[in-house]
């Protein structure tokens, strides 16, 4: 007797405990490991090409038609590699860092639909290599042959069902490199809030490569970011100016655990306690990242104290610890986690009480947090109910593209004639400025942003005659709108000309990572 595997265990990966970004994190792993085994030879391709690793990742919701698409022109795969890939729980020819096991490609795509394809191809061959994977035609073969098997040969041991999968050649560029995934037959919408929290925790895994600019990811339109920069910048620093943030380095089990730990100067529960990182690649990590017990509490998510809040870190963990399969957890085997506990509560012992002084006992002003959330948002949804607010947003008609382009236009040219302000910033000589003038009409826009010869210059046109300038009541409003109103116009200069990707998810990305960073006094 032989063991038989069916392959209905296909329809069984639509039932394992995924994530949507944990799935899409197992064809990024692909993408990136397959740059990470032939680093020195792409990065002389990428350096010839202008170009760097590029993963991009899109989806349509809507059936019929519906599909997900993986797109990356990391080394690509021959016949031999596609067939690896193809072959079920066998591992990869470079089975280390963050493919390993052989399964990611198959549980991941399953979980996300019913059929889907891959295209290939390497520099220096003309073969487009093409195969598809049918869940359904898969199955219904299978039954086919079972019954048909039994048929002819009774009493016979059953021989291993074998689906034939064709792979297709087409020509193409020598010069081409990649590969791309096509899911169809969702099984999984992608709604909302998933799209949020894929870009908040696929930016939070591939923060080494992002911020390394060894990686440029982008899903649906919207490019990834991630600074440590920007993290240091908000660390607590002690009476001389030294932020607290201390590295370490230790060993557990015979394997090597460093890192470094911090306490930010302010926060909350997602930003507290560590993220775990393995080749360079977060398995556990903000916004729900690791807190053990002896410095966070045995309670889940940790105390709630400041110090769950504030004592921050990475904890990168050598290769040798194990990893689930989903890749979403490490499995600490024997007494690994408690020796790690133990050694990081030595090491940061005097951080978590340090993390748990109010910022008012060191003489810090606290962030106001008494503002009436609750109030605010009903008076907005209240007053969208109202008939003027209707009228605006299901009444009203907008004026085309061409027109408004045109109307603007001629406004900055009105008020560039009229008696007006103007501040001049010069940043790498990109010239920054932001206009105000009394002669603004009060039904002109409350904001015009006007690129001025290409990428050179942005004209920021406020207008302080506009009814909701003149219903401001105190200057702290005033100066958070004329932000609000600068970060806009920034965030669409790089967004067209940086990027050019002129998409609103692209614009609020770029001015999210603006309103992050702390203001220094002028």
């Amino acid at each position: 007797m032989e063991l038989i595997l069916g392959y209905e265990i296909l329809e069984s990966y639509k039932r394992l405990p995924y994530k949507a970004w944990f799935a899409f994190a197992e064809f990024i792993d692909n993408s990136t490991q397959s740059y990470r085994n032939h680093k020195s030879v792409m990065d002389d391709w990428f350096e010839a090409e202008q170009d760097m690793l590029t993963v991009k990742i899109s989806y349509n919701n809507r059936k019929p038609g519906d599909f997900i698409r993986v797109e990356d022109n990391a080394f690509g795969m021959d016949r031999d590699d596609l067939q690896n890939a193809m072959t079920l729980g066998k591992k990869p020819a470079i089975a280390n860092e963050r493919s390993k096991y052989g399964l990611g490609l198959k549980t991941a795509g399953f979980w996300f639909g019913n059929k889907w394809t891959i295209e290939t191809t390497q520099k220096g061959s003309d073969e487009l290599l093409t195969i598809t994977v049918d869940l359904e035609a898969i199955l219904n073969e299978e039954t086919a042959y079972y019954a048909k098997f039994k048929q002819e040969h009774p009493g016979e041991p059953l021989k291993q069902f074998r689906p034939s999968l064709n792979i297709n050649s087409s020509t193409c560029d020598i010069d081409l490199h990649g590969t791309t995934l096509i899911i169809n037959d969702l099984v999984r919408t992608i709604n909302a809030q998933t799209f949020n929290n894929c870009v908040e925790y696929l930016q939070s895994i591939y923060r080494v490569d992002l911020q390394n600019d060894d990686l440029y990811l982008e899903f649906q339109d919207v490019p990834l970011v991630w600074s440590q920069d920007d993290i240091d910048r908000k660390l607590l620093a002690d009476g001389q100016g030294n932020p607290y943030k201390k590295d370490f380095d230790f060993v557990i089990n015979g394997k090597r655990v460093h890192g470094w730990g911090g306490i930010l100067q302010s926060g909350g529960k997602k930003n507290g306690g560590f993220s775990l990182i393995q080749a360079d690649r977060v398995i556990v990590g903000y916004p729900k990242s690791y807190k053990n017990s002896l410095i966070f509490g045995d309670e889940d998510g940790g105390r709630n104290d400041l110090t769950n809040q504030r004592l921050t870190g990475e904890i990168y963990l050598d290769e040798k610890f194990a990893v689930s399969h989903t890749k979403d957890q490490i499995l600490f085997v024997d007494d690994e986690e408690d020796e790690l506990n133990t050694a990081l509560f030595e090491k940061f012992a005097d951080y978590k009480k340090e993390a748990n002084i109010p910022h008012k006992a060191r003489g810090i002003k606290e962030p106001d947090k008494d503002f009436d959330f609750d109030s605010a948002v009903k008076t907005v949804l209240n007053n969208l109910n109202s008939t003027a607010f209707r009228d605006v947003l299901l009444n009203d008609v907008v004026l085309p593209a061409e027109a408004i382009i045109k109307t603007n236009e001629e406004t900055i040219t009105r008020i560039l004639k009229a008696n007006h302000s103007e501040y001049k910033y010069i940043l790498d000589g990109i010239s920054i400025m932001v206009i105000l003038s009394d002669q603004s009409s009060p039904y002109d826009p409350y904001l015009i942003v006007k690129p001025q010869g290409g990428e050179n210059r942005i004209n920021i046109l406020l207008n302080v005659n506009h009814s909701y300038w003149q219903e401001l009541e105190d200057n702290n409003s005033r100066f958070n709108f004329v932000l609000s109103c600068i970060y806009d116009g920034v965030a669409e200069w790089k967004a067209e000309f940086r990027l050019n990707r002129l998409d609103p998810n692209t614009i609020k990305l770029i001015k999210d990572s603006l309103l992050r960073l702390p203001l220094l006094n002028s």
